[in-house]
């Protein structure tokens, strides 16, 4: 792969990426399946010690987790590194914002999550294009506000 196709693919990659966070954000769930996500692609969320795949049972399981939430998402700085025609990482510097409905009893009283951290993500070029193979959600810092004012703080080791 010469440098000009390098710099296609992290381009293609960032693109991919922005899709990831629009179709989570809009609850886009069709997108996350047809243009973001590889079949056997999984999401580990290391701070609650989940890992959920292949790609369609990660979805259902995203879906249920975020039903009744609100949230907004920022990536930036990436890291990309294309290590084949095929394949590449990246990490992404993340922001998340999470406004929970306490309508779902297993949000017990957190009504706001604010976290920071990054993601390690692993990519496959298929024939539909760049697709998430693995990610990985490390949060550095998170504050979780209850309903009576109350905020707790985490922060996590990096790992």
């Amino acid at each position: 792969m010469d440098q000009t196709d390098r710099l296609i693919a992290i381009e293609e990659i960032k693109a991919l990426k922005a899709r990831y966070f629009y179709g989570y954000d809009t609850k886009d769930w069709e997108l996350w399946r047809s243009e973001v996500w590889a079949p056997d692609g999984h999401l580990e969320i290391h701070d609650r010690g989940v890992t959920v795949g292949p790609r369609d049972a990660m979805i259902e399981w995203v879906m249920a987790q975020s039903r009744d939430q609100v949230t907004v998402h920022h990536g930036t700085m990436p890291m990309i590194d294309i290590t084949s025609d095929t394949t590449a990482t990246g990490i992404w510097a993340m922001e998340d914002l999470v406004w929970r409905s306490l309508k779902n009893p297993s949000h017990d009283d957190v009504h706001f999550v604010h976290g920071w951290g990054h993601y390690h993500e692993k990519y496959v070029n298929t024939e539909s294009g760049w697709r998430i193979l693995s990610t990985r959600l490390t949060r550095i810092r998170a504050e979780y506000h209850s309903v009576n004012g109350g905020v707790s703080v985490s922060g996590l080791p990096y790992q």
